[in-house]
């Protein structure tokens, strides 16, 4: 991996852009912090480690958690039938008088 300074990042793109296209993945810092990761952007995403490694994190939390459905509380009568009442917003003119 590469690091270069912003400074030098935004006068010397084309070269780091042609870098990147070989496959170089390129850090670049501003103060001496990192500010962005330039890397090359498979076709694919499952081809790409960070998607990859995301996505098996997602599978691995999925497979942890119980499949009991959507919480979604005790539901009552009411919200079985609809006998709650419903506050309807008005959106008629008011009628001259």
């Amino acid at each position: 991996m590469k690091t270069i300074t912003a400074r030098d990042a935004n006068q010397n793109f084309s070269k780091v852009q042609a870098e990147v296209e070989q496959g170089e993945t390129v850090l670049i810092t501003k103060n001496g912090k990192a500010v962005a990761e330039l890397r090359p952007r498979p076709d694919d995403p499952r081809e790409d480690p960070v998607w990859r490694a995301k996505f098996e994190h997602m599978m691995q939390l999925m497979r942890e958690t119980p499949d009991t459905g959507y919480r979604v509380g005790k539901i009552t009568e009411d919200d079985k039938y609809g006998d709650a009442p419903i506050e309807r917003a008005v959106y008629a003119r008011p009628r001259d008088a």
